[in-house]
């Protein structure tokens, strides 16, 4: 970011006016890790605890282009033909990734929200997800 922070502010509202209601919601919502936005329009969330769900909403794809050369534009890059991907931080911590024909058929986005609480190998093994043995193995492996 730069060390202005009224255009700072700016480009936040701007982006966040962009992506529209729908995703802006989504954003906000604690039980949603991840909003993506796939080739064929589609808007889907992915829930904690529910997984991948689908949402009514569309989106058309020179709307999620808009969203994309925005974010480029955001970070100080471009996004066409000629470079098509689009890797961001997002002024909230978000992580985005975009994308452009030809790479893909339609553009289509994905961001997804820092972790709200980061599980550790105890808590898994608390949980029953892993057994002490296998955290243990992580444990070691990793060293």
């Amino acid at each position: 970011m730069s060390s202005h922070p009224e255009a700072d502010h700016r480009r936040r509202v701007m982006l966040r006016t962009a992506m529209g209601p729908a995703i802006t919601e989504a954003l906000a919502d604690p039980s949603v890790i991840e909003v993506m936005v796939n080739p064929d329009g589609a808007l889907r969330l992915d829930r904690l605890g529910e997984g991948r769900v689908d949402t009514d909403v569309h989106m058309h794809p020179s709307e999620a282009e808009r969203i994309i050369r925005l974010v480029a534009s955001h970070v100080r890059a471009e996004a066409h033909a000629d470079n098509p991907i689009v890797s961001a931080e997002l002024p909230s911590g978000e992580r985005f990734e975009g994308l452009l024909p030809p790479v893909v058929l339609a553009p289509c986005f994905a961001i997804r929200k820092p972790a709200a609480k980061v599980y550790t190998l105890a808590d898994y093994v608390a949980e029953r997800i892993m057994l002490p043995l296998q955290a243990d193995a992580l444990k070691k492996a990793v060293r």
